[in-house]
């Protein structure tokens, strides 16, 4: 300033402040000289200003504009240096050409990328360190290179060319492998590939600096800045660099604290020729461009001031740059020109896995990658060894595959979450995926086989040009580049995203059973092994199913299906077992129906397989070790055993060896199963047996007698072990009885079965040597049962029987012949009735009537009541005799039903007449005479019997009749209708209108019918009915007639209707206008019309009748009766089943109490469900499913369809009063749709053309359900029906008050309760005394003269002989009782029987099942259901793509004959059980499913069992019908007192398991043989069901011993889902004590991992290890680098500055892992936000309102006072986690909604942050809060 010359400052900002004055030019003068102040701080000076003083301050232009203060900038005179103000026209000329090419280099063109455009790339993108002067400077340092050089002929185009090169050497592989997709010449775009790729050199820095030291340039010193996108070199890389070049100085600027220490390093490696390398972190937020532009300047002044005092030697220079890749690139300038040189080495160092050069990938697919280089002629060999797209040198496979294990292996989950399981596979893998071994070799080739195969497939699935062009694709994708760092390490990322998914596709098939653990297992020989590979090799034989991939593939699992439990600890021993299982049963199926081969053929259709070849060339000893591992293969996955070392496993290979071996003297597998399929019942038995008595295991195996012989007695020798351990000890109280008595009640149903006929005809002589003798003492019941039962037997046994009721009971009284009432014994010990004896014993005749002995005079005639109590007891076990015996009759003699022999039928029938004062037919009569066989009169002839002497001659009708009767089969509806006048059942009052009515009608004379009506005394309402009633009987029915004349004449109507005008009976104007109807037949729908049918005829009167009662009558509960309410609104009913969900909203199942004991994982998302004590964990909760699911309306649909169990639903009404009320409520909407037709037609769901058609279709329906459920004939069907409809004009009192249904029933709740009020209120009490009622009202109709009158009539119930001379006078059969008709036994009568016994109360289980009978006998397709749903899970687990679309399909690509049969039995259960489903099932299906039925064109994917969409009908079946089962097993215990201890899995379930019977075979004979029929003298035969013995019987036949079915194992597709890191890490946590990371540790981390590229791989590794510690758990103490290398076996695939990811103790370990995970996830997010990219994409709208001011300051107030870093991190977690699938309203308070989630997570919440963090932010300001906290964070940090 003194000395007048000119000062520059740059970059001396802290400086500028100072010369304020200088600037302002306020100067003091003095001596003529000029004087300034300056102030350093706080000193100031004077300094003198020289007139030739000029100041010059460079600064760029962002700078001045963003930082310099307005007051400094207005002080400046102001001046902007474009180079292009310096460059010649010819020079711009080239820059504008230059910047053209830059252009279209950067520019995609949409119409060749492959990639949808998401992102623009502009130059700094591309071409690393571009800046606006760019161009202008390359090309300016092109022009003075070419200074001095004469002989180029286009100097423009070499500047030009040269300027690309130099552009060229800077930018990204990426941006060269997107020029296919620019608008560059094809030639062109090849020409800068090759370039780029071969000449400069750009693969690692080892070759450039290779190249770039070769090169011969006269110069002591050489600079080169080098841009990468990789991590910075560490002192482990110097030793490759080494290998090529030496001298190698590695330096970074981090490492110096001062300029003075960088420039003395510097100095020291001057001398001689050295490779200095200096290198640096570029931070955008720092002032790093600032220090390693002053590095760099340093470094070149020091260097050549060395080198011109030491001459010797070249020092080479690199300056490397690390960069983030940011959008729009960063703030680093490059391309400074001389000296310097700028080049862009996108990964420093050389790959061993992948090729270097990329163009070599960009043709390939990633499939091709895998391809087997076949082998080739030497010449062929040669040309293309100099080829170097040569597929096998571009990936290193091997190291591919190995890279991916781990990550593949942690897409797995098992069925049973054990985990330990998932580690191993890694182990296994690993050492199985190297090229060491043969057998380790050649497994390694077919993985890359299969893997290929399944790559191919992924590609013919996609586009071809998408396939051909992934590089391209993975170089215009911003978010993958950013993530992978460097281009090469994408395209590494990307192939292992493709193959990750299918490798674990492929473990998962490869690895069921534990199967990959015969290939390392020391105990299985190469046969073992090589038949493992073959079969691996095998493409046809084992399948592995392609999986379409998406872009979260890598992020779900996979289910590991196993045939094996793994929580047994037990594995397959046999390659594949499982896959040769099916295969064989393939084979079975194919062999026996398709090829009509033997099952002694099958073998030999084996050995022409692949696989049976194998096995049969193998020799002897070796054959027999496939066999002996194939057979305990079989046994683990077919039977339910427990462990390895268990002896069941032992016992069920002992028997089905002895099995096998009686088959045939091979050792060969299809063996095992024909024994399996011939013995299966008799080995589900054997176990069950074993599971009830444990000990069994050890004595079969000790028992060498029961291995010897040709019978397979196995089973039976354990049944007699059985029998030996219920040989009683001690039963002196009755707790010891008790508990014995359950004992044998849990063995009666296993050991049954060992004794029946089905298993007797295998035990073939020994048996007969070894007979078993049985006794059961169950009830006071005596049953002796043998295995081999003669007719001779039989007949001994019956007789002996007879005999021992003889011989033990009391005889009868002598003189009344029956059982002594108010007993007395005479001194003869002869007993008599007190009355009989009373009226013998007289003076002169005091002796016994039977013994003649004296009786003393003075005898005291005193009933015993000793005698009394034998006597009733005699007579209880008289009853117990006699049930027994018929048990035994129909249980041996009938069984199956099929008939016995001639012998057995007619001894039996000998048995029938009993000569006691009341003949019973008993139940052998009903027994036999039901039987079809019987109804040819083969064995039976009851009019030619021997003369009967019992009863008296009037008596013997009543029993030819009783056996005419049990012929019967049925009797149905009358088709031509009844002429009786059924509305005789109104009475007395009714008869005397109707006559009244009939008169007038003959006469003309209407006088006569007021006189009728007045002179009867019931109410006015009645008298209105009964007239109404009487017109339609006498006027409207003449219409019926086809004839004319018949008809009424107009006169009469003229008659009538003045009549009902003026009538004073009549009064209301609807009551006159239906009685004017029914004078003119203007009825609608009821129109009486000629030629209709009997049953119309009934279903006409039946309206009428209940049309005048609605008419006349005003009960409340007749008045919604006129507005028709919904009638089949079924209720919903929860069965023994919960209804729950897990966190994730799937649903589950609860059984038994409904409440959760026991943990385990969602099927769906693998996450934490149940729980403990009733206690269930947190997000597993009950949903309350019982609002209303039902339809509004009539929803009955077709009358076809009523007949089908789902339509017999009674809403826990009994079916009498129910089909009653269905019956009424059909007739009230009938009589509506003859007003109304359209509002009745809207009613009715789905509307119908005809309502009135389609009504009348439905009463006949209700009529026939009626009749079939009172089980009576027709006209008292008929009777019953109008006895109720007379009831509705009495008064009812209400069960409640008040009355639960408004008129409108509106709700659901209302109807229900209608229909419950008329149910009990009004039906029930009319059907208490039905018989009673019945009898009187025929007495009075037969009374009436037209009835006694008609010839039919007296037939039927009077004397035919009266009028029918020709019938013999003496014969018994040609009477009434002949001819009348009785009820015939159905279960639908044997339910109002029970209703009317009040069955509910005293018949619980018999009420019950009858309740669900109808549902209840589809159980027995459990089983079958169950198989199809095992084998569809095993056939389509974890594919995607279905290409059967019908069930029609699929049945015609399968084994059709087994499938059909499975799939015919799963549509008619669904379609019998939808609607059922649709409103009674514990799992909610959509209503859309359950509309129609389903055939063979429905979608095949109802079938698949799944956890919603369609295949949620399949799960919904099985669990309903598991629930039904379950019902009734609960129902049992709960009647016997015991609780059943025995349970079975779906997956074990066989058909010995589930309640199985046949109605008409097995159940209505049980019925019938507990009807007692009885004759007494001077009585009618009379009947009667013993009800306590059915409900007995059916206890013990269908329910007793049936285990209970758990719903843990029903066959579920479970969906490929993401892991969810919110549940894995509360696994994590559950598995390994988690502790938060220190304060250091977590700085030093955020400083450790600045790059965003290095943050990703880090959190990537992070997530693996997580995955299995979520799985596995671990040690917490176990240092993360320890468990990553030495578990997980990572260590060859991460780098270094991921195993030690903290530089500072304590080291992270797995205690640290989800501290560690949150802190990698935070600091992700925050570089996503440096590199302009939005980290929370996923996150509503909603949570991202804007801060206001306040807001801002708030949150600064309170991060300046506090750090809160951990409450950072959960602040992150939660909204990466939660806020995903927001569950909050967007108003909750951010601070009370982090506080409550920390909480749940037992976190301790900051003090500062519960008193200081501002409440007034919202949840919706989430987002943008924690953006501006971490704003700010960075800020602090960088002060």
């Amino acid at each position: 300033m003194e000395t007048g010359r000119t000062v520059v400052l740059l970059n001396l900002q802290n400086l500028y402040e100072s010369l304020y004055d200088a600037l302002n030019q306020y100067y003091v003068c003095l001596g003529g000289q000029k004087y300034v102040d300056l102030g350093l701080g706080t000193h100031r000076v004077k300094c003198r200003v020289h007139k030739d003083f000029r100041l010059i301050v460079i600064e760029e232009k962002e700078v001045v504009y963003k930082q310099f203060p307005i007051p400094l900038i207005n002080r400046l005179e102001k001046h902007y240096l474009d180079i292009h103000t310096v460059l010649k026209e010819e020079q711009r000329a080239v820059v504008v050409e230059l910047e053209k090419w830059v252009g279209q280099f950067v520019a995609l063109n949409n119409q060749h990328t492959m990639a949808p455009q998401t992102y623009k790339y502009l130059p700094p993108d591309v071409f690393i360190g571009y800046h606006s002067d760019t161009c202008a400077s390359v090309v300016l340092q092109m022009t003075e290179k070419q200074r001095g050089e004469t002989d180029i002929s286009d100097p423009q185009r070499r500047v030009l060319d040269e300027a690309k090169l130099i552009l060229l050497n800077c930018a990204t592989p990426d941006s060269v492998v997107r020029l296919d997709c620019t608008v560059l010449p094809r030639v062109e775009s090849e020409h800068l590939a090759r370039i780029y790729f071969e000449d400069q050199k750009h693969s690692s820095l080892a070759d450039f600096i290779f190249s770039h030291t070769q090169q011969d340039e006269q110069c002591h010193s050489s600079f080169t800045e080098v841009t990468t996108f990789s991590r910075l070199l560490t002192a482990s890389d110097v030793g490759p660099l080494e290998e090529v070049v030496n001298n190698v100085e590695l330096l970074s600027l981090q490492q110096f604290d001062t300029e003075h220490s960088f420039l003395k390093k510097i100095r020291e490696n001057t001398s001689g020729n050295k490779i200095l390398i200096i290198q640096s972190d570029f931070d955008e937020a720092s002032h790093s461009a600032n220090l390693i532009a002053s590095a760099k300047y340093s470094a070149i002044n020091e260097i050549n001031k060395s080198r011109q005092v030491e001459m010797g030697g070249k020092v080479f220079v690199y300056f490397i740059t690390k960069l983030p890749r940011m959008e729009g690139g960063t703030s680093y300038v490059g391309f400074h020109g001389d000296p310097w040189r700028s080049v862009h080495i996108d990964d420093l160092r050389r790959s061993k896995d992948i090729v270097s050069d990329i163009k070599a990938l960009r043709n390939l697919t990633i499939s091709q990658l895998f391809e087997e280089k076949k082998d080739e002629p030497e010449e062929q060999q040669e040309l293309e060894h100099e080829d170097q797209t040569s597929w096998g040198s571009v990936v290193d496979t091997t190291a591919l595959v190995r890279s991916c294990v781990q990550s593949a292996v942690g897409m797995l989950r098992d069925q049973l979450e054990g985990g330990v399981r998932s580690t191993r596979r890694v182990e296994i893998l690993l050492t199985l995926l190297t090229d060491n071994q043969q057998i380790r070799a050649e497994f390694l080739r077919t993985v890359k086989r299969r893997l290929h195969s399944l790559l191919s497939t992924h590609d013919d699935n996609t586009l071809k040009l998408s396939s051909n062009n992934w590089v391209i694709k993975e170089a215009s994708n911003i978010d993958a580049l950013q993530e992978g760092g460097t281009f090469r390490h994408t395209l590494w990322k990307r192939v292992q995203t493709v193959v990750i998914p299918f490798l674990a596709q492929l473990v998962s098939v490869i690895d069921r059973d534990r199967n990959l653990d015969i290939l390392l297992d020391s105990n299985s020989g190469e046969a073992v092994k090589k038949l493992w590979l073959d079969i691996f090799g095998n493409d046809k034989l084992l399948e592995v199913p392609y999986t379409k991939l998406d872009r979260n593939s890598e992020s779900k699992t996979i289910l590991v299906q196993n045939y094996i439990g793994l929580d047994k600890n037990i594995g397959c021993i046999m390659p594949f077992s499982w896959r040769i299982r099916d295969y064989l049963d393939e084979l079975w199926v194919h062999a026996l129906q398709h090829e009509g081969h033997t099952q002694g053929q099958f073998e030999e259709f084996f050995r022409k397989t692949p696989l049976g070849r194998y096995i049969s060339e193998a020799d002897p000893e070796m054959q027999a070790e496939f066999f002996h591992r194939y057979l305990q293969d079989f046994i683990s996955m077919t039977m339910n055993v427990t462990c390895q070392e268990d002896l069941q496993v032992t016992s069920f290979i002992l028997l089905l060896s002895t099995f096998i071996k009686l088959w045939k003297e091979v050792t060969s597998l299809p063996w095992v199963h024909a024994a399996y399929h011939e013995f299966k019942n008799r080995l589900q038995n054997l176990s069950r047996m074993i599971s009830m008595e444990p000990q069994l295991a050890q004595v079969l195996r000790g028992n060498t007698h029961a291995r010897e012989g040709d019978e397979l007695v196995l089973d039976v020798y354990a049944a007699v072990a059985c029998v030996e351990y219920l040989e009683p000890q001690t039963l002196d109280t009755d707790g010891q009885r008790l508990v014995w008595l359950r004992q044998v009640k849990r063995l009666q149903v296993p050991i049954e079965l060992v004794c029946s006929e089905e298993n007797l005809r295998h035990y073939k002589d020994r048996i007969n040597r070894d007979s078993i003798s049985m006794t059961w003492n169950l009830n006071g019941k005596v049953d002796t049962v043998t295995l081999t039962w003669p007719v001779y037997k039989l007949t001994l046994f019956i007789n002996c029987y007879f005999l021992f009721v003889a011989l033990f009971g009391f005889q009868p009284c002598p003189v009344c012949m029956s059982d002594p009432h108010d007993p007395l014994s005479l001194p003869c010990d002869h007993i008599y009735c007190l009355a009989c004896i009373r009226q013998w014993l007289v003076p002169g005749q005091m002796f016994c009537p039977l013994c003649m002995q004296a009786v003393p005079d003075d005898f005291a005639l005193r009933p015993s009541e000793d005698i009394r109590v034998l006597i009733n007891q005699s007579a209880r076990f008289r009853k117990q005799c006699n049930a027994f015996f018929i048990d035994l009759v129909s249980t041996v003699c009938f069984k199956d039903n099929s008939p016995p022999c001639r012998a057995i039928i007619l001894h039996l029938l000998s048995f029938l007449m009993v000569e006691v004062h009341s003949v019973s037919s008993s139940d052998s009569d009903q027994v036999l005479l039901d039987y079809s066989f019987i109804h040819d009169f083969k064995y039976i002839n009851i009019f030619q019997m021997p003369s009967i002497n019992i009863l008296e001659e009037s008596d013997k009708n009543e029993l030819y009749s009783l056996y005419i009767n049990c012929l019967e089969v049925g009797v149905h509806m009358n088709e031509d209708g009844s002429q009786i006048d059924q509305y005789l059942v109104c009475g007395e009052d009714y008869k005397t209108i109707r006559d009244a009515v009939a008169k007038a009608m003959m006469e003309g004379k209407i006088e006569g019918l007021d006189n009728a009506c007045e002179g009867c005394k019931c109410p006015p309402q009645k008298k209105a009915v009964y007239l109404l009633l009487a017109l339609f009987r006498e006027v409207t029915s003449l219409y019926r007639s086809a004839n004319d004349s018949f008809h009424p004449k107009p006169v009469q109507c003229q008659a009538l209707l003045a009549f009902i005008q003026a009538s004073k009976v009549l009064v209301s104007p609807e009551v006159r206008a239906f009685a004017q109807a029914l004078v003119a037949n203007r009825l609608g729908p009821l129109e009486v019309r000629p030629g209709a049918s009997g049953a119309q005829c009934v279903v006409v009167e039946l309206s009428i009748h209940l049309a005048a009662v609605l008419l006349c009558g005003n009960q409340g509960v007749l008045l919604t009766l006129m507005f028709v309410p919904d009638m089949l609104a079924v209720a919903h009913k929860l069965f023994f089943c919960s209804y729950t969900v897990c966190p994730n909203n799937h649903p589950c199942t609860i059984g038994e109490c409904g409440q959760p004991m026991e943990r385990s994982r969602c099927l769906d998302c693998g996450l934490e469900i149940g729980g403990d004590n009733h206690i269930a964990v947190p997000g597993f909760q009950a949903v309350q499913i019982q609002g209303d699911r039902t339809q509004t309306g009539h929803i009955l649909g077709e009358p076809r369809r009523r007949d089908n169990l789902d339509m017999q639903d009674t809403k826990n009404m009994s079916p009498v009063p129910f089909n009653l009320l269905r019956l009424v409520t059909h007739m009230a909407m009938l009589l509506g749709a003859s007003s109304h037709p359209q509002v009745i037609g809207a009613i009715i769901k789905p509307p119908v053309p005809d309502p009135g058609a389609f009504l009348w279709a439905h009463l006949l329906k209700d009529m026939e359900q009626v009749t079939r459920s009172l089980g009576k004939g027709s006209d008292d069907t008929v009777n019953t029906v109008h006895l109720v409809i007379s009831s509705l004009l009495g008064p009812h009192q209400p069960g409640q008050w008040p009355v639960p249904y408004d008129n409108l029933l509106s709700t659901k709740e209302a109807r229900n309760g209608w229909e419950t009020t008329v149910s009990n209120d009004i039906i029930t009490p009319q059907l208490k005394h039905l018989d009673r009622r019945l009898k009187e009202v025929n007495a009075f109709v037969r009374a009436d003269l037209r009835v006694s009158s008609n010839p039919v009539m007296r037939l039927v119930f009077g004397d035919p002989r009266l009028f029918l001379a020709s019938l013999p006078r003496e014969s018994l059969i040609h009477s009434s009782s002949v001819w009348s008709c009785r009820e015939r036994v159905s279960l639908l009568s044997l339910t109002h029987i029970v209703e009317q016994h009040n069955g509910r109360d005293t018949l619980p289980m018999l009420w019950r099942f009858l309740q669900r009978e109808a549902e209840l006998r589809l159980v027995k397709f459990l089983p079958d259901i169950l198989a199809l749903q095992r084998d569809l899970v095993k056939r389509f687990q974890n594919v995607t793509d279905l290409t059967c679309h019908t069930i029609a399909d699929f049945l015609h690509t399968s084994l059709t004959a087994w499938y059909e049969k499975r799939v015919k039995i799963f549509l008619t259960t669904w379609n019998q059980l939808r609607v059922s489903l649709a409103t009674n099932g514990e799992i909610k299906i959509p209503g859309e499913f359950c509309r129609e039925d389903l055939d063979l064109t429905s979608d095949f994917l109802v079938l698949l069992p799944r956890r919603q969409g369609p295949g949620l009908c399949s799960t919904a079946l099985v669990s309903y019908l598991i629930a039904l089962h379950n019902e009734l097993v609960y129902c049992v215990d709960k009647h016997t007192g015991e609780e059943t201890s025995y349970s079975v899995s779906p997956a074990d379930l066989s058909d010995l398991h589930v309640i199985r019977y046949e109605p008409e075979r097995d159940l209505l004979p049980l019925v019938l043989s507990n009807c007692q029929y009885s004759v007494e003298r001077g009585q009618e035969a009379l009947h009667e069901y013993d009800l306590p013995k059915i409900q007995q019987q059916i206890l013990a036949r269908f329910l007793q011993g049936k285990p209970l079915i758990t719903l843990n194992g029903i066959p579920t597709l479970v969906n490929r889902h993401d892991r969810n890191y919110e549940n894995i890490l509360k696994d994590v946590k559950g598995k390994v004590q988690q502790e938060p990371l220190p304060i250091l540790t977590l700085s030093a981390l955020a400083g450790e991992l600045q790059s965003y590229s290095e943050v990703c791989e880090a959190l990537s590794t992070v997530e693996v290890a997580l995955g299995f510690l979520a799985m596995t758990g671990g040690e917490p103490q176990l240092q993360l680098e320890r468990y990553l290398e030495e578990v997980l076996q990572m260590g060859d695939q991460t780098g270094p500055h991921i195993l030690k990811v903290s530089p500072l103790p304590p080291r992270c370990s797995l205690k640290h892992c989800v501290a560690l995970w949150q802190l990698l996830t935070s600091l992700k997010s925050e570089n996503m936000l440096r590199l302009k990219r939005d980290p929370f994409v996923g996150v509503s709208e909603e949570y991202r309102n804007p801060l206001g001011d306040e807001d801002r300051r708030l949150l600064t107030t309170f991060f300046t006072k506090s750090s809160a870093d951990s409450f950072l991190l959960e602040m992150h977690e939660f909204l990466l986690l939660v806020l995903k699938s927001p569950r909050a309203p967007d108003t909750y308070s951010l601070k009370d909604t982090l506080v409550s989630y920390m909480e749940r997570k037992d976190l301790d919440v900051p003090h500062d942050v519960d008193e200081l963090f501002p409440g007034e932010i919202s949840l919706a300001q989430y987002i943008e809060a924690w953006k501006f906290t971490v704003a700010f964070k960075q800020e602090r940090s960088q002060r």
